[in-house]
């Protein structure tokens, strides 16, 4: 039987102090004390660190991490290695602009106890409602499908391609065939990553949730990613430290192309990619052109420029390698 004692929370954060602090007391003040909090700091300056230390000396469960190279993989791989260590059985990423209610960590271990085929459980973003009957959502859902582009279903977490996936804005019901899960929260039985790692990357990732996910469905079968519809929280998605439109393109499309080398690099999944990026591309045009204002242009620039990248060192991509568009500050490379 799994206890709180069993559960690892690791927080990888940057330059947020303030949505930090209001992640760091709803875990405490909300009854969710796990056996460890291991914060995962990537900032450029000591105001997280001043901020935990007197969390850090009423509650020494908190432990801090600072690391010189900002990345979030970077951070999660060296948090995952800590759990692992000091053999904790359940890993909970839980991102820094969140807020838990009461009863999170016993909502994810009742998952796992009850059911031992769950290797993962999601979390429920508390927001508006929305109705998935209208006309509106069927035909966006039909023609975002047909493109295999990212869209909203009704309770279904799919992967459809290297670009392409599906999310529910409004879970009503337990959803209990993910093939992957929001990354604003999710848990995970520590043996997952007994032969996964993430992606070593400097800098922001847009879909380390998505290869964490779909390596685990993959893995474990139907039936091992769940979301119940009861596990809610707000995900505040702070706005600091958020990429600039151009730097924004270049990671999503590298982290996109690295998905299809590590998940889909065969016939089908070979043309599904072509696919989907030939329609990236003449979407945006059509943007652009029917909503004619200078960032829809200049996005449709970034756009080429990162897939030209893309291309040009596609074989660096495939090995692993990432972010030579950035510099150690985590700024441009003028080559670029």
């Amino acid at each position: 039987m799994l206890i709180k004692k069993d559960v690892c929370i690791i927080i990888p954060t940057y330059n947020r102090p303030k949505d930090l602090e209001v992640t760091i007391k709803a875990i405490i003040n909300r009854g969710n004390m796990p056996g460890k909090i291991v914060v995962l700091d990537q900032s450029k300056n000591d105001e997280s660190k001043k901020m935990l230390s007197k969390y850090i000396n009423e509650n020494k469960f908190i432990q801090y991490r600072h690391f010189k190279v900002a990345g979030t993989n970077l951070s999660l791989n060296a948090g995952i290695d800590i759990v692992k260590k000091e053999k904790f059985k359940i890993l909970c990423i839980m991102a820094d602009d969140v807020e838990v209610l009461e009863g999170f960590l016993d909502k994810i271990l009742r998952e796992f106890n009850e059911h031992k085929e769950v290797m993962g459980v999601g979390s429920v973003q508390i927001g508006e409602s929305f109705n998935y009957s209208t006309l509106k959502f069927k035909l966006k859902k039909i023609f975002l499908n047909f493109f295999l582009l990212p869209s909203e279903e009704d309770h279904k977490f799919r992967v459809s391609g290297p670009y392409g996936n599906t999310t529910t804005p409004d879970v009503k019901r337990d959803v209990r065939d993910c093939q992957w899960l929001p990354g604003f929260t999710t848990s995970h039985r520590i043996e997952i990553f007994d032969n996964y790692r993430i992606p070593d990357r400097i800098g922001y990732d847009v879909i380390e949730d998505i290869d964490i996910g779909y390596y685990t469905y993959r893995m474990y079968g139907k039936g091992s990613l769940v979301i119940p519809k009861d596990l809610r929280v707000y995900h505040h998605y702070s706005k600091v430290e958020r990429y600039a439109d151009r730097k924004r393109i270049f990671v999503n499309h590298e982290d996109h192309f690295a998905f299809y080398y590590r998940h889909f690099y065969n016939l089908t999944g070979t043309l599904k990619f072509i696919w989907e990026i030939f329609w990236i591309a003449i979407l945006n045009i059509i943007r652009a052109f029917t909503r004619p204002k200078k960032d829809n242009f200049l996005k449709v620039v970034y756009l080429w420029q990162a897939l030209s990248y893309c291309i040009k060192y596609r074989e660096e991509i495939k090995r692993g390698k990432s972010r030579m568009f950035l510099n150690p500050d985590l700024s441009m490379n003028k080559e670029f």
